[in-house]
């Protein structure tokens, strides 16, 4: 108890030292896992917005608590790239936001092109030369899901290619690719067919399920047999990830709390 006691004093002055940085813009409390694993703490910028998301996959801005200088109104943040970390987290208010590094090929953004001209062959380019990406954890545990968002086009050439620009983005913010992947396996696209083989194992999700109990999941259409072609037309439907997000934060978290190894 002396012991604990002792250190309370430093505790103390350790958290009003981070307090007195006040926060500017998109700065936030957070912290980074370097490529040793370790956790450094103090405040990350991110540089993605609503309209650019992506682009907090590939990059943050960084300045650890005993690296800033309180005398001076603006600090100096480092940019960390994909090689140079394992994950970074950021507190949005009270909701902490962790991203994560993982190795993915993007095919199905990489064809999905904004058309044929110079910008759908850029964006065709970034997303297949492109491995790896600090993705958000949409859902921590067992059974983790992250949302992936594709990288548009820099350039466009023309009126026409602008609009297709235009759209492409509009698309790539509103349609993520979701990814899943169970117990340290294959990272994988998640789709409306996948909800049953992820939680078979687990009966209380499973009679959760069936009886209609999540709003998001509707088990006579999500697991009705198709045919192959008409199987293939949904499950290339279903990828498009609004949907497959709601049924994620839905089901798999309950998976999580009470079937996750």
């Amino acid at each position: 108890m002396l012991s604990a006691l002792a250190l309370l004093p430093y505790t103390l002055v350790a958290q009003e030292e981070h307090d007195e940085y006040e926060l500017r813009g998109n700065e936030k409390m957070g912290w980074i896992i370097n490529k040793e694993g370790k956790k450094i703490e103090g405040v990350v910028k991110l540089v993605g917005t609503d309209q650019t998301p992506w682009e907090n996959q590939l990059k943050v801005k960084f300045i650890a608590f005993d690296e800033i200088n309180k005398e001076k109104k603006r600090q100096k943040f480092k940019t960390l790239k994909t090689d140079e970390l394992k994950g970074y987290a950021a507190y949005d208010g009270e909701v902490l936001r962790e991203f994560e590094l993982i190795k993915y090929k993007n095919i199905r953004e990489s064809s999905a092109s904004d058309g044929s001209g110079v910008s759908g062959k850029i964006k065709l380019i970034k997303n297949l030369s492109t491995s790896e990406y600090m993705v958000e954890v949409v859902v921590p545990g067992a059974v983790k899901v992250y949302r992936l968002y594709g990288l548009p086009s820099s350039v466009a050439i023309g009126n026409a290619e602008v609009r297709e620009r235009e759209q492409d983005i509009k698309y790539i913010i509103e349609s993520p690719t979701i990814l899943v992947v169970k117990n340290g396996g294959k990272i994988e696209e998640l789709n409306s067919s996948d909800f049953k083989k992820l939680t078979e194992d687990c009966s209380y999700v499973r009679t959760k399920m069936l009886n209609n109990e999540y709003a998001s999941y509707n088990p006579e259409k999500e697991e009705k047999k198709k045919s192959k072609l008409g199987a293939l037309l949904k499950n290339e439907f279903e990828l498009n990830g609004a949907k497959i997000q709601r049924m994620a934060l839905e089901i798999l978290p309950d998976y999580n709390e009470n079937c996750g190894k």
